[in-house]
This record gives structure tokens, C-alpha cells and sequence, in this order.
């Protein structure tokens, strides 16, 4: 027995001894091939329905691998949870837009911002590879001015796109049956986290559009739990916390929820003092989120986000404070906003016209009480702009743009247009202060002018001292009726 285990052992071990020697521990391997996709991974940017094109760099490891199979999957940030979609991590609202190595599509998905994953697959190996882009799809009039004319008593409201193609009678165009009626006021833009209108004013009532189509969404009495006919003196805001939206029409104030709160109408008037009467300008800060100013009460009202009603400021006796803003007893006639959240408000009273600045970011929002003996003609001045980057306020008077420097307290001259046109709207070109920044942002005056036969649009760059490059224009579009207002439709967000 004892021999038997021995023999045993003994074989057992040479055949491992065998084994290892013939193994020697070469093993052979087949090299896995790789690809790289090169070329330009920047944001890409196209107009709906424009054509996406994209022809990658591909290259192998091992040349002639293959074959492949191509896709391309455009889906929404929410629509993963992850950066990449993969098999465990799929884009359950992805489309397939093609399959060929080269993308050459139309752009057919709603404006919006998107990922594009292209991936590559061997189907030798079925190992992957992918790249993703950021895309931007604008509708045809993703930014631009606004630009509301009178023909004949008729509402005609074109388009300046951003890279200066002009887009006469858009409402006309998208809307081919729809009758706006009344006399135009204005037209203003709301663009905000899922909020993309224009509305659109005239004396008997508000229209509102897609931002993105200028298709019609909706008009007066719907949009309003009471009826705000006739409509004079017009005004939209959205609140900087995306919460509200507010309509100012004949002094009166009515308010509703931003999409991303919640769909509703428009309230009733605000409650407030009896008999207030607001100036169609909203100011707002992070210490007072809604601010108006009543002509009637010669006083500042303010609200909170959501609230349907109007608070008045305590009175405050103190020598060190400019104005009292319950008791200003000045009537307000136009402003805009100046650097650092500071709003600058032209006021008269019996005895001139003054410089009044509010800073709704302070505890103590007072600003500044200057009078205006420096300025030309202001007595006649009705359209203002501002600078946010220097204390500097335009105003127009028929065909004349002055410049008061607000800390000079003096105005100048800087531009006069020919005798026969009459200045109808001037606007900086400024952000709300949110969404995408544009460095052009306070460098350029956009007026809006009619001389009797044709209403035109300017643009001035601006210097740093706030005169006027070169001393002229630098773009000027035409070929628009009668111009009552000019507003800017920023990109959506």
C-alpha cells in the first residue's frame, strides 16, 4: 500500500513538473482596437430647423477594424441622470436623429438647450465610443429688438434679429388670420426659466405670443380675472426671483405666476391706497423684491413676491436721508437703472425737475435728491436710459439726445438727428440680470425714430465717457412704419 501512494505521488508530480515547463508562462494576446473622434467639440449653436452639421475625425488603433455602426441621440439635462448616456443610464425621452458617420440633419426639436452623443460602435467587439456636444437650438427669432409701429392705426410689430436680419409684420406673418385690434402702445418680451412671451399692448387690450414663433397664445379677457379696457400707459416686468409677472395699465397694477410657479390668470387690481395711480416702471431689489412708484400719493409702494397687494413706507424724519419715500410729493416722469441696482428717477415738482435714485438692495432705500438745473431742456424730456456700468442718464427731446453725468450733475449734447425726425423710443442695450452675458451690454444706445414717411432704428456705440463713437450711428435699419416703442427680447434661458 505504501509502495502504491508512493508511485502515485511520484507520477502525480510529474505531470505538474510536465505542465509548468510546457506553459513556461507565455500567454498571447490579441490587441483590442481603439478609437479616437477628433475634430471640434465647441457649443454648437443653430436656428430651428437650420441644418446640424458635424463631420468627426475618426481614427483606429488598428487600422481596418470594423465594421461600425454609427448613432446620434439628442435629449434634454433632465432627461438623464448622469452626463453620459449608456445602457444602465438611457435617455428614456432621446431621439435618434441619425445613424450615418457624418451628421448632416435638420434641426426639428423645440428651441431649448440639449446634448447630442454621438457613439461609435465595433461590431466585432461591440466596444464603444462616445462624444457629446453641447447644442443650443434657437427659434427663427431667438434675440433681437422688438419694434412696434403705427400704420395707419394698425398694429405692425417687426424683428431686428441679433445678427441684423429684420423681420417686418412678424405677428402678421406667423398669424396670418388673427385681427390685433385697437391702437398700438408697446411690446415687451418675458423671457425667464420656462417663461418665452412677447405681449403686446394696444388701447384695447393685451396680446401674447411664443417668444420663439410669434404664434398667438392668448389674449385680454382671458388672461385677466377682470377686464382691463381701455388700456393706456402700458407695462410689463417679471420679478428677479422668476415668482411673478405684473401688468401695469392706467395706473393700475394686476399680477400672476411665472410658468415655473404655476399657470393662472392675472389678478384683480392690487390692493393698495385708495386711489394710487403707478408710473409704468418696476424697480427691484434683493431688501424690496417689487417696488412702484404712485403719482397720485407722490409716495414708493412695495410688495413681496406672490402677494397681490401694495405696503407703504414708514415715514422717516431724518436729515440725513435725501426723501422721505412715503412723502416724496413729486411726480415721477421716467427713469431707468443705473450701476449697482441703482434706479434713477426723473421727478418734477412745482419748483423743477430733479434727479431722485432708489436702491432697493438697502435697508435704507433712498438714494440721491438732486435737482436737475444742469439740464438742457429737460422740462421736455419723456424717454430715458441708463448706463449700469457708469452713473450716466440719456434722455431725448424731439430730435436731440442729451447725456447727464450724475455725478457733475450737468448734461451735454451728444447727438442731433435731422429737423423732420423725432426720436419715439431709446433703450440701452442691457441684460435683465440673469441668463447669458453679452459684452456688448451697455455700449450701445438703440433709438427708434420717425420723420413722417419711415420709422428707423439706430444703433450708437458708446464710450466710456458716454459720448457717442465716431459721432454717428453705426447701424441704422429702415423701411418701418410709425414707431411707438422699441423692447429687447433677450435669449431664452
Amino acid at each position: 500500500m505504501r509502495i502504491k501512494e508512493i508511485i502515485s505521488g511520484t507520477l502525480i508530480g510529474c505531470t505538474l513538473l510536465f505542465a509548468c515547463k510546457k506553459d513556461n508562462n507565455k500567454y498571447t494576446y490579441d490587441a483590442i482596437n481603439e478609437l479616437t473622434i477628433k475634430g471640434s467639440q465647441q457649443d454648437l449653436m443653430v436656428v430651428q430647423r437650420d441644418t446640424i452639421r458635424i463631420n468627426p475625425d475618426i481614427t483606429e488603433s488598428l487600422p481596418g477594424s470594423g465594421p461600425y455602426t454609427y448613432k446620434w441621440e439628442i435629449y434634454r439635462f433632465e432627461d438623464v441622470k448622469s452626463y453620459e448616456v449608456t445602457v444602465l443610464n438611457p435617455a428614456n425621452k432621446s431621439t435618434t436623429v441619425s445613424t450615418e458617420k457624418n451628421l448632416k440633419v435638420p434641426a426639428l426639436v423645440a428651441p431649448g438647450t440639449y446634448r447630442l452623443q454621438y457613439t461609435i460602435t465595433d461590431s466585432k467587439t461591440n466596444l464603444r465610443t462616445s462624444v457629446r456636444y453641447m447644442l443650443t437650438v434657437n427659434g427663427k427669432y431667438y434675440e433681437g429688438w422688438l419694434v412696434m409701429a403705427d400704420k395707419g392705426g394698425k398694429t405692425i410689430l417687426s424683428f431686428v434679429r441679433q445678427d441684423d436680419v429684420v423681420f417686418n409684420d412678424v405677428i402678421g406673418a406667423s398669424n396670418p388670420s388673427l385681427t390685433v385690434s385697437g391702437k398700438p402702445l408697446a411690446a415687451f418680451s418675458g423671457i425667464h426659466a420656462k417663461l418665452e412671451d412677447v405681449n403686446v399692448f394696444t388701447d384695447q387690450g393685451m396680446y401674447r405670443f411664443s417668444a420663439n414663433d410669434f404664434s398667438f397664445t392668448g389674449k385680454s379677457p382671458d388672461l385677466f380675472e377682470t377686464a382691463i379696457n381701455p388700456v393706456s400707459n402700458p407695462g410689463y416686468a417679471v420679478n428677479s426671483v422668476n415668482f411673478d409677472q405684473y401688468v401695469v395699465s392706467n395706473g393700475n397694477v394686476y399680477g400672476t405666476l411665472t410658468p415655473a410657479q404655476g399657470l393662472a390668470k392675472y389678478s384683480e387690481r392690487f390692493n393698495g391706497p385708495a386711489g394710487y395711480s403707478v408710473f409704468p416702471y418696476f424697480m427691484s431689489g434683493r431688501t424690496y423684491w417689487t417696488l412702484f412708484y404712485d403719482n397720485t400719493g407722490k409716495r414708493f409702494l412695495h410688495t413681496s413676491y406672490t402677494s397681490r397687494s401694495f405696503s407703504t413706507f414708514p415715514s422717516v424724519i431724518d436729515k440725513e436721508i435725501p426723501f422721505n419715500m412715503s412723502d416724496v410729493g413729486k411726480t415721477l416722469i421716467g427713469g431707468d437703472k443705473g450701476p449697482d441696482n441703482e434706479y434713477f428717477l426723473v421727478m418734477r415738482d412745482g419748483t423743477g425737475y430733479y434727479l431722485c435714485s432708489v436702491l432697493p438692495n438697502n435697508k435704507q432705500p433712498a438714494g440721491l435728491m438732486d435737482k436737475m438745473d444742469g439740464a438742457p431742456e429737460i422740462d421736455k424730456a419723456l424717454i430715458f436710459a441708463a448706463s449700469e456700468v457708469n452713473k450716466q442718464l440719456y434722455y431725448a427731446v424731439a430730435n436731440k439726445i442729451y447725456l447727464y453725468d450724475v455725478l457733475a450733475k450737468t448734461a451735454r449734447l451728444v447727438y442731433t438727428f435731422p429737423a423732420n425726425t423725432l426720436i419715439k423710443d431709446m433703450k440701452m442695450f442691457k441684460g435683465l440680470g440673469w441668463g447669458k452675458a453679452n459684452t456688448a451690454y451697455n455700449t450701445r444706445l438703440v433709438v427708434g425714430t420717425y420723420n413722417g414717411a419711415e420709422g428707423e432704428l439706430y444703433y450708437f456705440n458708446l464710450m466710456l465717457t458716454g459720448d457717442i463713437a465716431n459721432s454717428t450711428y453705426s447701424k441704422k435699419f429702415g423701411g418701418f412704419d410709425n414707431i411707438v416703442h422699441i423692447n429687447y427680447r433677450i435669449p431664452n434661458l
